[in-house]
């Protein structure tokens, strides 16, 4: 049997925060995030028969 003698330490750490974009970072993420199309009402679809299939999988309720 092994007994850790060490003072307990946290295992969680706090997470800095995210620094804001500026200057042309800021500029390259707005372009990419422009490019990007919304879901197809297809695409809605299949998401929400796969959420569905899943959902009726689980033996557990929410």
């Amino acid at each position: 049997m092994y007994l850790c003698r060490e003072k307990k330490k946290n295992m969680a750490r706090q997470i800095a925060p995210t620094p804001p974009l500026t200057g042309q970072a800021a500029v390259d993420f707005i372009t990419e995030y422009e490019k990007h199309d919304k879901a197809s009402e297809e695409e809605k679809i299949k998401t929400i028969e796969g959420y569905e299939r899943i959902k009726s999988m689980l033996t557990f309720d929410f």
